[in-house]
């Protein structure tokens, strides 16, 4: 007996909801846009979960470093070091010149000035003006390669024609001064800022290995990267602070960067 009253609330129950239902048909609309803006936002949370929280601050603090003459770009990291907006990238990026178009997101664009360059150790700073689109990585450089053998690191960067590529992969030697990671890389991707997954600097990516078997191939699995800790750490800080930065310019036409479910990246 206690079975069919169960039963019978549970019709009397539909009948009521389906009641509320027809009357109230902008409420229901309006439980379904929330829904549905709430599978939207757990979507993009679990998207987002498979970041690691370094690699989340790698991505956002990364940007495109364009050559202003239109002869190619590289790629850099926006960072804040003894209080000032800069760029670190690689010194074969910069070339010789003084100034690179800086690229960010949503068409936004700044001038980068060059305040350091160091072409035997490939490393550059460039001094910018603070970017509205991006985030400044936390300036936490290693010391040196002591128990980086082995260590899972990333970087975000713009390999060939690509839009914010996050690389993983491992350290695989320290040779000739430089560390060597088993990640991949290609041409653009220069410039890119490595991490440690514990969030410390190792440096930047220079360049992809060269196999020579009759003619040189490409290895695009083997990048080497610039050790920060080849740093002048005395220059590079006066240069820093002392530097002038150049104003922002107006986003040049054009449709905005891709971005994934509207959030920071």
């Amino acid at each position: 007996m206690a079975g069919w009253r169960r039963l019978i609330g549970l019709a009397v129950a539909v009948m009521v909801l389906g009641s509320c239902i027809s009357e109230q048909p902008t409420a229901f609309t309006s439980l379904n846009d929330a829904a549905a803006q709430a599978l939207q936002d757990t979507t993009t949370v679990l998207q987002l979960s498979q970041l690691t929280p370094v690699e989340l601050i790698a991505r956002n603090a990364a940007v495109k470093v364009t050559d202003p003459f239109g002869r190619g770009h590289g790629s850099g990291t926006y960072m804040k070091i003894h209080g000032r907006y800069v760029v670190v990238t690689a010194a074969h990026v910069v070339e010789k010149l003084q100034t690179m178009f800086i690229e960010a997101r949503d068409g936004e664009i700044v001038v980068g000035r060059v305040v350091y360059r160091d072409f035997d150790a490939d490393l550059a700073i460039l001094a910018v003006p603070q970017i509205q689109s991006r985030i400044a990585a936390p300036w936490r450089p290693c010391k040196n390669g002591a128990n980086l053998l082995g260590a899972s690191v990333t970087y975000t960067g713009f390999p060939g024609r690509h839009d914010l590529l996050t690389i993983r992969g491992h350290v695989a030697a320290l040779e000739r001064d430089m560390v060597v990671t088993n990640m991949f890389g290609w041409f653009g991707a220069s410039g890119s800022g490595a991490f440690t997954q514990g969030g410390r600097f190792i440096g930047v990516v220079t360049g992809i290995d060269i196999g020579n078997w009759a003619l040189p191939i490409p290895l695009d699995s083997i990048v080497w990267v610039s050790p920060i800790w080849h740093l002048d750490k005395e220059v590079a800080k006066v240069r820093v602070i002392t530097a002038d930065t150049v104003g922002a310019l107006e986003a040049f036409p054009g449709a905005p960067a891709p971005r994934r479910g509207g959030v920071p990246d």
